[in-house]
């Protein structure tokens, strides 16, 4: 309580810092998260509320159950949640307790090692324009990705195997109520987002933290504002996320029973086990300059012409087609 209130009296102190630093915070969003995030989280979600979801469940569902222990419905959610970005993973997570296709422990397992900064954000934005290196960045997402992936492996032994089944096609909700509803969730947490990266834009502009410490509040300015950072260390911080990042996944959290100690510790376990892999493939694959700067300040957070999120957008828009020729066959026959 007496955080709380001592933080608000430094706002209105420091109105005028606060305000600049919100109006940041708020450009950051609507120029940059905001256009590059809504469309794919829209086409993430509509992919798992209709029979496109069972196509890419039916077809590739047996990755989940023999890699994570986990249903063949969780697939899709999986690869989009490591692909797509920072809240995708938690988004679909919580879209599949909501209706009840997992359970709690199921849920929680799948947040603990479902979480990674996207191909969108640590090749393009952090290795290409603010590393200078398309290969840095490659390197990075590698190291994520390969500690996602061992460490939810790795929690598949925490629950009893299940026996492999007959994935079920589920019957999906008319076309027009999934994208309202899509674009409905979309927008949700489009503005929770929004309202986290202003908040943590204003208390950034005022409290001036230490450059080593920003990356572990705010990941986006701590990482792509010009300081220097050994490529491990910068795994470690994506692997981490930030604690803005941290407050946006949240409600998703506490929606699928999972208490944010338990999150926090594996944020923790994936940033050591991030630096541990990077330094691994440095040693395999050394690069001549280890440590990097952004010479031409901060830069937007996702690139408009991303080639794997273009071609993810592409790939969902493919299975549903897919999906609506299904349907239509269904209905002539």
């Amino acid at each position: 309580m007496i955080i709380l209130f001592t933080a608000a009296i430094l706002l209105i102190v420091f109105s005028a810092e606060m305000r600049e630093g919100a109006y940041k915070g708020l450009a950051l969003a609507e120029n940059t998260i905001i256009p590059s995030l809504l469309p794919l989280l829209i086409i993430f979600l509509l992919i798992m509320k209709t029979g496109a979801r069972d196509v890419l469940a039916r077809a590739f569902g047996f990755v989940s159950h023999y890699l994570f222990n986990l249903p063949m419905v969780t697939f899709p959610a999986i690869i989009m949640g490591l692909v797509g970005g920072y809240p995708t993973g938690a988004l679909l997570t919580q879209e599949l307790f909501l209706s009840q296709e997992i359970d709690s422990a199921q849920a929680a397992r799948m947040l603990r090692f479902n979480f990674c900064g996207g191909c969108g954000f640590i090749i393009t934005a952090v290795g290409t324009a603010t590393l200078l290196s398309p290969k840095a960045g490659l390197i990075l997402f590698v190291s994520n990705i390969t500690v996602s992936v061992l460490m939810g492996f790795a929690l598949s032994f925490t629950q009893p195997r299940m026996k492999k089944g007959f994935y079920s096609y589920r019957e999906s909700p008319p076309l027009g109520n999934a994208i309202a509803d899509s674009a409905e969730g979309a927008i949700k947490s489009m503005l929770s987002i929004t309202a986290f990266v202003i908040f943590f834009g204003a208390v950034n502009h005022i409290a001036s933290l230490p450059k080593f410490i920003l990356p572990i509040v705010e990941i986006t300015n701590g990482l792509c504002g010009g300081e220097k950072f050994s490529l491990p260390e910068i795994s470690g911080y994506l692997a981490f996320g930030g604690l803005c990042i941290h407050m946006q996944l949240l409600p998703s959290i506490v929606k699928c029973g999972m208490k944010y100690i338990d999150f926090l510790f594996f944020r923790v376990l994936s940033a050591l086990l991030s630096y541990c892999v990077t330094k691994l493939i440095l040693f395999v694959f050394p690069m001549e300059q280890q440590v990097f700067s952004n010479e031409s300040g901060t830069v937007a957070v996702f690139s408009s012409v991303n080639i794997g999120l273009s071609f993810l957008l592409i790939v969902g828009c493919f299975v549903l087609v897919l999906d609506i020729s299904s349907r239509k066959r269904a209905i002539d026959n």
